[in-house]
């Protein structure tokens, strides 16, 4: 005898399907209709010299050609203000919006990259290391610099144009517990440290760094990026609290930012660039992360 045939196969496939075109109309809305909910790609770089012996290390041929890329796949670069006035009062962001980080503040970021950043038409954020600013040696083991780090005055006339920003990588807590100097990783908790000390600990970095930078350039210090990618929620309270308005991690991810949400502004990702990296290979590992 023959049996019947299952009948709930065909309104399972149904639903499968409409659920799947639920989903992809979802994905449209928020990519081109929904203007209150935007993705930013953020780049981070280190230093630049003729010689990419190191993955954090850019040359100057290579960073032209991942800027001229950028610029003809439509990217125009924003500024970490501008970033913050579309979230807090919806204000326009281009069409296709690009944050570029530089870390630790070398010489090279202003000598190197900068030249570059103008003839592109392009601009940059750089979290400069306070206790190293300016310096040509490292101050707690005295030891010459692997390189020149720039002093705050230098940046004045790129921050004046608009080409570089100067915001913070902490005044002194870019350092590892294998260092041998605080025995702290980061931003981290030293363990056993309690809740009152670890609180004094950032926030006294914090303002260490207010200090040296004062008003030297002159954008608002607004930033910062988090030393090594060691972060946490407990860590990310306090820079609140002590006046950074946006964090970075090293994570690399997609961030999604949401017009009268400030956590969208918290422990944002990048995506680190090496001279491995053409211009083009850069335009299309930004896919997942762009509108």
């Amino acid at each position: 005898m023959r049996q019947k045939k299952s009948g709930w196969k065909r309104p399972a496939l149904l639903f499968l399907v409409l659920l799947l075109l639920a989903q992809i109309g979802d994905i449209v809305y928020l990519q081109y209709f929904d203007t209150s909910r935007r993705r930013l790609p953020v780049l981070m770089y280190h230093h630049f010299a003729d010689e990419a012996k190191e993955g954090t290390v850019v040359t100057p041929v290579r960073f032209r050609e991942q800027m001229d890329a950028l610029k003809e796949a439509g990217y125009q670069a924003v500024t970490i203000p501008q970033v913050i006035d579309y979230v807090e009062n919806g204000a326009p962001l281009p069409a296709r919006p690009i944050l570029i980080t530089m870390d630790d503040g070398y010489g090279s970021n202003l000598d190197a990259a900068a030249p570059i950043l103008e003839e592109t038409g392009m601009c940059a954020t750089v979290f400069a290391i306070g206790i190293n600013e300016g310096e040509e040696y490292y101050p707690h083991s005295g030891e010459p610099m692997w390189q020149e780090r720039f002093a705050f005055e230098k940046a004045a006339p790129w921050v004046e144009k608009g080409v570089i920003d100067v915001q913070s990588h902490t005044f002194d807590m870019h350092q590892l517990a294998s260092y041998g100097y605080s025995g702290r990783d980061g931003v981290l908790r030293l363990e056993g440290e309690s809740d009152e000390d670890y609180r004094q600990a950032l926030l006294s970095d914090m303002e260490a760094f207010r200090q040296r930078r004062g008003n030297r350039v002159s954008t608002e210090l607004l930033a910062l990026a988090y030393p090594f990618g060691y972060y946490s929620e407990e860590a990310d309270a306090l820079l609140k609290e002590a006046g950074y308005a946006v964090t970075f991690t090293i994570d690399e991810r997609p961030n999604y930012l949401s017009v009268h949400n400030g956590s969208c502004l918290r422990m944002m990702g990048r995506v680190n660039v090496t001279d491995w990296i053409s211009g083009q290979e850069l335009v299309q590992l930004l896919q997942p992360y762009s509108n």
